[in-house]
């Protein structure tokens, strides 16, 4: 009984992957073309491949509270899981903050640059060169999600914000939106301290090996 329970499982992780990998496709090619016909600025395309993607791998979001109404929104949030991007794209029309490697990375470099995402270079001499296009953003009416604790934690505690970037809301008039993320239950049930490594990314862990 229990190798069948295992069997049904493996078997719907493989067609959560299948479909995921088809919805990316298809969210690529919808995005690529959309870019080239210079058709608006595609928010509504970037949300509904979040919200797309999240329904693919059965993520059900909790939310305590409302974003503010007023814009543009400068959104700070810890940064526990792969999944993150995908849950706060698909709850508010925005462009991401990330670091300039990941634009390198094959295929999730080419999704994140679809998505409008701004690529900053760590440890610049100048405060001013990764200022420079987040206040562009703000300014152009974007709202901006960043992750101010530059980098991914276990989800159990939160490092000190890297506090050079939240000058980019005072040039640009924005928001500062506080948000919190806590991935509390798997099938219903408590996420164990097991549970936890498949979603959360701690500070050591490659990408990949997700």
């Amino acid at each position: 009984m229990k190798n069948i329970e295992v069997t049904g499982a493996l078997l719907r992780a493989l067609a959560r992957i299948g479909l995921l990998i088809l919805w990316f496709l298809l969210s690529l090619v919808q995005q690529t073309v959309g870019f080239l016909l210079r058709t608006g600025d595609g928010r509504h395309l970037r949300l509904r491949f979040y919200r797309g993607a999240l329904r693919i791998l059965g993520i059900r979001i909790r939310r305590f509270h409302d974003f503010s109404p007023r814009r543009p929104l400068f959104v700070v949030a810890n940064h526990v899981s792969y999944l993150d991007v995908f849950v706060l794209g698909s709850l508010i029309p925005a462009v991401f903050v990330s670091k300039q490697e990941v634009r390198d990375w094959p295929v999730i470099g080419w999704i994140a640059w679809l998505q409008r995402t701004i690529f900053i270079q760590r440890n610049r001499t100048r405060a001013d060169d990764e200022l420079t296009p987040l206040t562009n953003a703000l300014n152009q009416g974007f709202n901006v999600i960043m992750f101010p604790e530059g980098t991914s934690t276990d989800g159990v505690s939160i490092l000190p914000f890297k506090s050079a970037l939240f000058e980019a809301p005072k040039r640009g008039n924005a928001y500062i939106q506080p948000v919190s993320l806590v991935y509390r239950e798997r099938h219903g049930g408590q996420l164990s301290a097991r549970d936890r490594q498949f979603y959360t990314w701690g500070t050591d862990a490659p990408f990949f090996k997700h």
